[in-house]
């Protein structure tokens, strides 16, 4: 099976397990979380190729293990955010259990400053069946309660639009924080290249989605990252 390809630093971790759309087979709830990681000072390329070593090839055989995504901030080059997909929490405890795994955390452990891990429920999670990422996108929004349902419903159907349809759209995800934080969502978008995104944020849907979705937003904090 092709794969979508996302590169980060020399680190290839991408797994696309069922392409476009990722679901949970039936009877399994998809694992889903963010992990933010920050390296010591300057550390982050050496992370990278530990985990390219170490964690790549082994996850590349996991069926469950459906896809990791990660990106690192232009903010602050030491701080990675990765996109974790799992058919489900045994799944994820397979990729735990690895010995790719198990070096990636010991090798990694004199250069790890910190670890996040933010557990999520997926709103949509689609992408290309291949194609190679050059910009990757992070946003938070977080959306009025009384709007919650409205804009997921609304986002859905734009970010499931835009890969079907969207050239150079090979990936648009959409995560909520868990319980009262619900309203709190996590977005990455990624594109072959620059222009892309522009040609998308320019396109007539896009431009309809967020005059749509403009009044439910409260707070927008976007993220860029390096390619």
């Amino acid at each position: 099976m092709k794969t979508l390809k996302i590169t980060l630093l020399s680190l290839l971790i991408t797994n696309l397990a069922n392409s476009y759309p990722v679901f949970a087979p039936e009877g399994h709830n998809l694992k889903t979380h963010w992990a933010v990681v920050e390296s010591k000072e300057g550390k982050m390329q050496e992370m990278a190729e530990i985990g390219a070593r170490t964690v790549a090839p082994y996850t590349a055989k996991e069926l469950g293990s459906y896809s990791l995504y990660g990106a690192v901030a232009k903010e602050n080059p030491n701080i990675l955010r990765l996109l974790e997909i799992y058919e489900d929490e045994a799944a994820y405890q397979v990729h735990r259990a690895s010995e790719g795994f198990k070096n990636y955390l010991k090798e990694r452990e004199p250069i790890l400053e910190k670890l996040t891990i933010l557990p999520v429920s997926p709103i949509v999670l689609e992408q290309k069946k291949e194609g190679e990422a050059k910009v990757i996108t992070l946003t938070l929004l977080e959306i009025k309660k009384d709007k919650l349902a409205e804009f997921n419903s609304v986002i859905k159907e734009e970010m499931t639009r835009a890969v079907k349809e969207d050239e150079g759209v090979l990936g648009l995800f959409a995560t909520a924080e868990l319980d009262d934080k619900n309203n709190r969502i996590h977005t990455m978008e990624v594109f072959g290249s620059e222009e892309a995104r522009e040609n998308y944020l320019k396109s007539q849907p896009y431009q309809n989605y967020r005059q749509q979705v403009e009044s439910m937003i409260e707070n927008r904090k976007t993220f860029e990252n390096y390619p």
